[in-house]
Parts: C-alpha cells; structure tokens; sequence
C-alpha cells in the first residue's frame, strides 16, 4: 500500500552458464521511521531475504525439470 511499501528489484544477468541475480531493496529511509524502528526494519529484512533468497535457484530449477 502507498506509504508502507518498500520497492524491491530483481536484476538479472547472463553469468557463464548460468544466471547472476541482483536484489535491491529500497524505500526505508522514505517511511519517516526514527532511526532505531529503521535500523530494526532493516535488519529484519536482511534476515529474511538471507532466508529466501537462497530458496530463488533450486525453486526455479524444479520448475524447468518439469515434463
């Protein structure tokens, strides 16, 4: 919703034989947060893309073994 979103991007790039993802997320410092709800936001973010990001490739590639 309009003034609690935060944008995230997903850039991809070819990489050898493979697919180099690059994330960006934005929008904390735009929420008006005081540095500490801020800072506590940001970290629990880190926590959980730590927590999918590493999920992305092998949900992707069951997804291409499929008849």
């Amino acid at each position: 919703m309009p003034g609690n979103s935060l944008l995230v991007s997903f850039e991809l790039r070819p990489s050898g034989n493979g697919t180099l993802l690059r994330m960006t997320e934005t929008g904390f410092r735009e929420q008006g947060w005081e540095s500490a709800v801020l800072e506590e936001q940001y970290r629990e973010h880190i926590i959980g893309w730590d927590f999918y990001l590493p999920r992305i490739a092998p949900h992707l590639a069951s997804l291409t073994t499929r008849p």
